[in-house]
């Protein structure tokens, strides 16, 4: 290079550092000014919060302002953002007086259920926990953020493989060459250049071998004689610690014993991920189940009361004019009023519910309107379509109890979180080996058209082999590593099979509670039956004058809560199918639950088929033309079921 271009490049280099200077300077003298001028802002303060201290305040003048700052009301046409879903004008809760004035909303278990999966990515659970413990809710985006989790995540093992590239470019300027440099880079330069400038490829392949590949070039003019280049290529292949490529998708090519980040580990977490996702859908779909028959029973319930008052207000009717006539004393009169006020109270209770049982229509029709992610309130009132199934259902045991442990989604984590253990024990005894690598490398300079010595050809080009070896003396740390791996699986295989007999467990007691839904459901059947008979002929007694009105009175009582029992036994019959599903880990493909269609990287669920509940004459052998004395046939009734009447 020409002195006077060297010279050139020097002053403009010498000036580019000047101005850095200065403006490191400027950047100092900044910072001095707003730290003092913030320390001036805080005395200027504290004198003026002294100073607002020591003032005597008028409290008649301040008064008034006070209440117009605390009281005032917005003005019209303001509109405050109270965040998605929230600005919307809800109308105020119902009253008991209220609910005949609600229009009716008839609802289908299938559309309930469809509503609750396609309302909201978060998927709602019976108890509220999004309140208290929002981290642990799930919803249906969490797959996605974990998969692309920079750290955690599939993409993130998988960039453990990715090439690399790597360039620079240096000038060194006024530098002094030496005739000897041995250069601490990657391809290794012979020579000190006061311009160099730098090319390179590098990546970890499956099997664990680094590879790179790569080249040098710059301008000496002391050294060189002008212009040089240079290129290279290595390459390590581990034959013991690191070697292979399941090693390799099991802990990654950065693996340390006890940190295992490959693709299968987080493949393996993602797929519990999604698992999590269909356990808490089930869960939701489990509530809307039972929220829904729950609700169903409190309209029966509601049912049961209204008519329990109706027969009421007719004794008390007639008690009334028989007292107008003397023919009846006025404390006859009393009690039959008593029983129309108590039953006047029942009904309200019905609607409203009560604090210890919370069976009201209202409260219960809160609850399912929180799984299905609608509003609090609104104009109308959700009463579930029917009918709910009565037919004779058998599971056989064995076949329940295998299907179970096969399909139960806390037993298939359990198995996936095995798998993983598996894993980290191989990647565990692979790490526990020494590392022997096979290197080789091979690096030569570029040859010079212009020169016919062998100074470019075969001379300065250089090649090596070797087997590089090298072991910790005690190897704790790898020791442990395998001990550890050990002992974590034997406690995961120990927790699978301790699940593995809880769920038999809970599957008997949804198999006993299915019996006994049925038995008293037939059993309340037949008892509702006689009371009612027994109602219908104590008031036609009463109405001729036969019987006391103690007698029609006890009737009354004893028919609705006949009525009430068969109601709750039918829902509990309903409930204890819903929850044998649940316990057999069918209950999403019984309710033609299944994975829908992605929508931005969500794992969707979605009802693909009618459920069981939409087709209860589809029922295994079972003829609804067909009853015996201890067999209910199913409801056949069409829309609105008739005894669901909000009305």
């Amino acid at each position: 290079m020409p002195a006077y271009l060297l010279a050139k490049i020097s002053r403009c280099a010498t000036a580019w550092m000047l101005l850095v200077g200065i403006a490191v300077c400027i950047a100092g003298c900044r910072s001095s000014i707003s730290r003092s001028l913030t320390h001036d802002s805080v005395i200027e303060d504290a004198t003026l919060v002294t100073m607002a201290a020591d003032a005597k305040v008028d409290d008649k003048a301040i008064d008034p302002l006070l209440q117009q700052v605390s009281f005032a009301q917005p003005a019209a046409g303001v509109v405050f953002d109270q965040g998605p879903g929230l600005g919307a004008v809800q109308p105020l809760p119902p009253g008991a007086d209220d609910f005949d004035r609600l229009t009716p909303w008839y609802l289908s278990l299938d559309e309930a259920v469809r509503m609750a999966l396609d309302n909201s990515p978060v998927i709602r659970d019976h108890g509220g926990r999004v309140l208290s413990y929002p981290d642990a809710i799930r919803t249906t985006l969490d797959p996605a953020v974990l998969r692309s989790d920079p750290n955690l995540g599939i993409d993130a093992s998988l960039a453990a493989f990715d090439t690399q590239f790597e360039t620079g470019l240096v000038y060194n300027g006024g530098g002094n060459s030496v005739n000897s440099a041995f250069s601490g880079g990657q391809f290794g330069v012979f020579a000190q250049p006061e311009t160099l400038a730098k090319v390179g490829l590098g990546r970890v392949l499956r099997t664990g071998t680094q590879v790179s590949v790569g080249g040098v070039g710059g301008y000496d003019q002391d050294l060189a004689g002008g212009l040089y280049a240079a290129y290279g290529a290595e390459a390590r292949h581990p034959l013991m610690r690191g070697a292979g490529t399941e090693f390799n998708q099991i802990a990654g090519p950065l693996a340390k014993p006890g940190m295992y980040r490959g693709v299968l580990i987080a493949q393996i977490e993602h797929q519990q991920a999604r698992l999590e996702v269909e356990q808490s859908v089930s869960e939701l779909v489990r509530d809307v189940a039972v929220v829904y028959w729950e609700l169903y029973f409190a309209y029966q319930n509601l049912e049961a009361k209204r008519t329990a008052l109706e027969n009421a207000r007719q004794v008390w009717e007639r008690e009334q004019q028989r007292v107008a006539q003397s023919v009846s004393p006025p404390d006859v009169e009393a009690l039959a009023r008593q029983q129309y006020y108590s039953a006047e109270a029942a009904v309200r209770n019905a609607i409203c519910g009560t604090v210890p049982g919370r069976t009201g229509v209202y409260n219960v029709e809160l609850k399912l309107r929180t799984l299905l992610a609608l509003p609090a309130t609104g104009d109308r009132l959700i009463c579930p379509m029917g009918p709910p199934l009565e037919a004779p259902m058998r599971f056989d045991w064995h076949e329940s109890d295998a299907i179970a442990r096969a399909n139960r989604i806390e037993l298939r984590k359990q198995q996936a979180q095995i798998h993983k253990r598996n894993l980290e024990l191989k990647a565990a005894r692979n790490l526990h080996k020494p590392q022997v690598d096979l290197i080789g490398a091979y690096r030569r300079l570029a040859d010079d058209p212009s020169s016919d010595t062998a100074l470019f050809s075969e001379a300065l080009q250089g090649w090596q082999v070797g087997v590089e070896y090298s072991r910790p003396v005690l190897n704790r740390r790898e020791n442990a590593a395998v001990h550890n791996a050990r002992l974590q699986l034997c406690r995961e295989q120990a927790i699978a099979e301790e699940q593995a007999r809880h769920v038999s467990a809970g599957l008997r007691t949804a198999f006993i509670e299915m019996d006994r839904a049925y038995g008293a459901m037939n059993s309340m059947a037949h008892s509702r039956d006689a009371a009612r008979i027994r109602l219908e002929a104590q008031s036609q007694r009463h109405a001729a004058g036969d019987v006391h009105v103690e007698d029609v009175l006890e009737a009354q009582i004893r028919a609705m809560k006949a009525e009430t029992e068969f109601q709750r036994s039918l829902v509990d019959y309903n409930l204890a199918f819903v929850k044998l599903h649940s316990a057999r880990g069918t209950l999403l493909s019984v309710m033609g639950v299944g994975f829908g269609q992605p929508m931005n990287d969500e794992c969707r669920f979605a009802l693909n088929s009618p459920s069981v509940f939409a087709r209860p004459n589809a029922m295994d052998g079972f003829d609804p033309a067909s009853r015996s004395e201890n067999v209910i046939r199913t409801a056949t009734t069409p829309f609105p079921a008739p005894n669901v009447t909000p009305r």
